[in-house]
């Protein structure tokens, strides 16, 4: 494995609507993406208030947000997409009459930038990307069964691991393999801080990591038959529920994989505000952006075919003025 010398990935988890082209577009231009890859792990509450009051109880309040999906789609950058819960909130099954579901919609807005159980090479930066496991909600149960197995096939767990193995195989030997789920897998932990910690209730077993996808990265794994270098997903946000602090958001497995967490909610501060308030409405130009706003984004650096740094940037927008803000490392070879 050998991706190109220096490159670096941009990680968007868990967008919740927080999101406005004109005003992302110039901080992921001050980032210098221009050659890599923007991940996001998709999922879309209404807005502030439904999320926090998820924050407080076990259940969130999504929408099928059409035209979020197509304003990301529009970003001229090279980008992987996996769809997240709220993506398929209200639709359980596709549409048969001649109207559209917004699942449907959504998925014709990204094309093949939506990788749920395919791989997408990027020959130029030496690149590959494997999608997982879309819709996921987290956990055992096996959600959107309908959805999944009209689209894609799946019935079970079992199916699911070996189509994101089967997918994975063939990858280029000196092509960096990416991961891309909405949820991480199972079997990083079970407290409620750990990186698929289920935060909102207490005793039990807390993992609510996604089998399917531990099973397929041992199944690729076994006999070195592929090399995962980093698995990225969202889903478990970084703030915990009932103000228990905040979440572990990055894990090395003991055969050095990296597991990453993007979901920083909400990924939209005003800036300057004293109590960092996310904004209320992320989908217009509201008055408060105009004034200026701190964007989360978490970078990834690769070079020489390994991850040499992962940092949560918060970048501010002030009308044509783009700066760093902070950097907070998580993740650095010494």
């Amino acid at each position: 494995m050998a991706a190109s010398s220096s490159i670096r990935i941009v990680v968007v988890g868990d967008v919740h609507d927080y999101w406005n082209f004109e005003q992302d577009s110039k901080a992921l231009e001050f980032l210098q993406v221009l050659f890599s890859i923007i991940l996001f792990p998709f999922s879309f509450p209404v807005n502030e208030k439904a999320y926090a009051y998820s924050a407080a109880n076990p259940r969130d309040f999504g929408d099928e947000n059409v035209e979020v999906v197509q304003s990301v789609a529009n970003v001229e950058f090279s980008k992987a997409v996996i769809l997240g819960n709220h993506d398929a909130w209200f639709t359980k099954q596709f549409s048969k009459s001649q109207e559209k579901d917004k699942v449907q919609l959504q998925l014709e807005c990204l094309g093949e930038e939506h990788v749920a159980y395919r791989r997408s090479d990027f020959p130029l930066i030496k690149v590959s990307v494997v999608g997982g496991r879309p819709f996921s909600c987290g956990g055992k149960p096996l959600s959107q069964k309908k959805l999944l197995s009209a689209r894609y096939g799946i019935k079970d767990m079992d199916e699911s691991a070996k189509r994101i193995q089967k997918a994975a195989r063939g990858t280029p030997d000196d092509h960096f393999l990416i991961l891309l789920a909405h949820n991480g897998p199972s079997g990083l932990g079970s407290d409620l801080n750990d990186i698929c910690g289920k935060d909102w209730e207490f005793g039990g077993n807390g993992d609510y990591g996604d089998p399917d996808l531990a099973h397929a990265i041992s199944l690729l794994k076994e006999n070195d038959q592929v090399s995962i270098p980093l698995v990225v997903f969202g889903h478990m946000h970084k703030e915990l529920a009932y103000g228990n602090g905040f979440r572990k958001m990055i894990v090395v497995g003991p055969d050095n994989t990296i597991y990453l967490n993007g979901a920083i909610v909400p990924r939209v501060k005003r800036l300057n505000d004293e109590d960092k308030r996310s904004l209320d409405e992320e989908s217009a130009l509201s008055s408060s952006e105009a004034k200026g706003t701190r964007r989360a984004f978490t970078l990834v650096e690769i070079s020489e075919g390994r991850v040499a740094k992962i940092a949560e940037s918060w970048v501010s927008v002030v009308e044509d003025r783009t700066t760093l803000e902070e950097e907070h490392i998580l993740y650095e070879v010494s």
